[in-house]
């Protein structure tokens, strides 16, 4: 029994191990992560003019917004980059406009956007071809427009939409 009860005693200085903590990578990742946060965190603002007569709606809470092919759609036109692409009355086309023609005409207008978007990604490497669109409407657009709108720039590449906004108080 003698022997069972000495192997059982500790040996003098097992448990008793310092250890000590090396924080200089948790430090080194610590400031990868902030420079990470600060790089991915931008805040940006453009410059945007409606037209005379648009109202954009307002929110509480607004995205920064980025540079991208501007359409606009007010009561009287459909504009792209500040081109009027299709006449409108009161959001609707104007009696007797052939509505085909009409979009005929906002799609190569779209085309046209993307062949200059092509070109100049082509001939400068630090530029690329970009999928978002930036739309301008009056808060009392119809949405039937509106998706004639998306869905007209989607069949040409532009996929990521974005709806600008009036912030809250401004």
């Amino acid at each position: 029994m003698q022997r069972s009860r000495r192997k059982n005693k500790k040996k003098p200085g097992r448990g008793s191990i310092d250890v000590s903590l090396n924080i200089t990578p948790m430090a080194d990742i610590f400031t990868i992560l902030l420079v990470f946060l600060i790089k991915t965190y931008t805040t940006s603002s453009i410059n945007l003019n409606p037209s005379q007569g648009v109202r954009l709606p307002v929110a509480n809470a607004a995205e920064s917004q980025m540079e991208a092919l501007k359409v606009e759609i007010s009561s009287n036109a459909i504009s792209i980059e500040n081109q009027a692409v299709v006449e409108l009355t009161d959001y609707k086309l104007p009696y007797g406009e052939n509505p085909e023609q009409a979009l005929k005409n906002l799609s190569s207008q779209f085309e046209m956007a993307r062949k200059r978007q092509d070109l100049i990604s082509s001939s400068n490497d630090d530029v690329k071809q970009d999928s978002k669109v930036l739309i301008l409407s009056d808060q009392d657009t119809p949405y039937s427009m509106v998706k004639l709108v998306l869905g007209t720039a989607a069949m040409h590449g532009y996929t990521d939409f974005k709806m600008a906004i009036l912030r809250e108080g401004q």
